[in-house]
């Protein structure tokens, strides 16, 4: 019988995937046997990376350049993986995500657009036009990346937190609309997490993770790989009935009210 902590027989599409946590869902989900999709913006990225990951794991790996927040890149990309996995999928990581750190006042009605465009309305439309892929799939799964800046207030701009939400509540939305054709569907909203987005966005300020950090329980920023063990996690057959939750990937920030003596 099948180990229920392997990913053998799994197909998996994960955007956002040439980077950061993306990158690393992809890599732990190759280590265990499953064949991946690579995808993001930039071909030559992808090509990189899809090249990489065939050298270091013997899973089936794919990749295709897309843009997840446009309905056109969504459905070449979709077209694609029907044309390499013959119309069937077996796991959805919609990890693909943007943000500009900007106070409500401060936002542009163009960044606005934006952040929206792919935070949340690539999860939803690419969710509802992967459904067909999934519903031919073996025990499908869907597990989408949001952030605990939908959950609490985080001084990560509005328009972020906003599409972050969105997702949480999409995810139970769609468990309980999808439960009855055996699709699964969960999230994990990561803290302050070492990717390149987040390098990009404090480097003129590199302290403020000192300030994150000394929020944390755990006293430090959270590295890929840890969010990725969590994003697969809830793609594993072991994981089989567990659906519509948000697992926290945080280092205990989300249930840390108060540092009171005992915790000091």
């Amino acid at each position: 019988m099948a180990s229920k902590w392997q990913m053998n027989g799994i197909r998996a599409l994960i955007t956002g995937s040439t980077k950061g946590i993306g990158l690393a869902t992809a890599r732990e989900m190759a280590s265990l046997g499953a064949s991946v999709f690579i995808t993001s913006r930039s071909e030559d990225d992808v090509e990189t990376t899809v090249q990489q990951l065939r050298k270091e794991y013997s899973s089936e790996v794919h990749g295709f350049a897309a843009d997840v927040s446009t309905r056109e890149g969504r459905q070449a990309l979709l077209g694609d993986v029907t044309k390499k996995w013959g119309g069937s999928l077996d796991c959805l990581v919609c990890n693909a995500g943007t943000n500009v750190r900007k106070s409500v006042i401060d936002a542009t009605a163009e960044e606005y657009t934006s952040i929206m465009a792919t935070n949340m309305d690539g999860v939803y439309f690419l969710c509802k036009d992967a459904y067909g892929l999934l519903t031919e799939g073996s025990k499908p799964s869907i597990v989408i990346v949001s952030s605990v800046a939908g959950v609490d207030s985080t001084g990560s701009g509005g328009i972020y937190a906003m599409s972050k939400a969105a997702t949480i509540q999409l995810t139970k939305t769609l468990a309980c609309e999808w439960a009855k054709v055996g699709i699964r569907v969960n999230t994990v909203a990561p803290w302050v997490t070492m990717t390149p987005l987040l390098a990009e966005a404090v480097k003129n300020n590199p302290s403020s993770l000192d300030k994150a950090a000394s929020w944390t329980p755990m006293g430090r920023p959270g590295q890929p790989e840890e969010i990725a063990g969590a994003i697969t996690f809830l793609a594993l057959p072991a994981a089989a009935y567990i659906t519509g939750q948000c697992l926290c990937a945080d280092g205990g920030l989300t249930v840390n009210a108060f540092a009171g003596p005992c915790v000091e």
